[in-house]
């Protein structure tokens, strides 16, 4: 597998892939934790189902079992994300009176390698609900998950939190015992995995009801970008900070292509 060197030009390198792949797909959902990466589903001839995990040592493919009581359906549009060994999957669902009346967020535990049954403390009325072309992200303990598509009401401007807080697997690593038979559950402390809607303020601006674009967390913000407002593509770019828990509206410089070629070149030769 090519190495990258930290002085080298920022460059996409294509991997040679042997052995079973996954298929053809678009509005898949993808997260790295320790060393891997993780695939879940999106559409090809149709929804698809299947998990994959990746070896970024290896350069190589292996698909996982998403098959059990806690392992999502068929999903598309959905959002995933890492924290602390467990990944955590929302939304994605096909829209039917079904769906409508879950809160559809699946948890599967890296270290056993499976999916589990998860027990909320929020009552079902106060959780989100099924989505698609929404944003997650992580930052602390808590997911932070954004806007979306809700079938025929259309875009969201919604703002969730899910406490993440403290899972079985630190509750072993302190000792404390913990047997549910042949049932994995992942049962939390007192407080955790807890819903929480976060209001817009009156008159405090927002990036207004949106789906299919991105977000990303870095140093207790979440930062936002694009995404589509009905049938309207949208280029705005929003910070929202934990600390302050307002949102702020970004005015960013353009930077032509030779500038870009300048910095690139001071960097490499510093």
């Amino acid at each position: 597998m090519p190495v990258m060197s930290h002085g080298a030009p920022s460059l996409w390198t294509q991997l040679p892939q042997s052995g079973r792949t996954p298929s053809d797909r678009y509005k898949h959902a993808c997260c790295g934790y320790d060393g891997s990466v993780y695939m879940l589903g999106g559409r090809g001839s149709g929804c698809l189902r299947d998990f994959w995990k990746y070896s970024v040592v290896r350069n190589e493919w292996a698909e996982l079992s998403c098959e059990g009581d806690g392992a999502p359906e068929e999903v598309e549009g959905h959002s995933m994300v890492a924290h602390q060994g467990f990944l955590y999957v929302f939304g994605g669902m096909l829209d039917s009176a079904y769906s409508q009346s879950l809160c559809p967020l699946w948890v599967f535990d890296v270290a056993q390698q499976k999916w589990v049954v998860w027990q909320g403390k929020t009552p079902q009325a106060q959780r989100p609900g099924n989505r698609k072309g929404h944003s997650a992200v992580v930052l602390g303990s808590s997911m932070l998950l954004y806007g979306g598509l809700l079938d025929m009401r259309g875009s969201s401007q919604e703002f969730w939190t899910l406490d993440l807080g403290e899972s079985e697997s630190d509750a072993a690593a302190d000792g404390r015992d913990v047997d549910h038979g042949a049932v994995c559950v992942c049962v939390c402390v007192p407080g955790s995995m807890a819903w929480s809607q976060l209001g817009p303020q009156q008159a405090a601006p927002g990036p207004g009801p949106r789906h299919s674009h991105s977000a990303a967390a870095h140093r207790g913000c979440m930062y936002l970008f694009g995404g589509l407002k009905g049938l309207r593509e949208q280029r705005d770019f929003w910070r929202w900070s934990c600390v302050g828990r307002t949102w702020s509206a970004l005015r960013t410089k353009s930077v032509s292509k030779d500038e870009l070629i300048i910095q690139r070149v001071g960097v490499c030769s510093t």
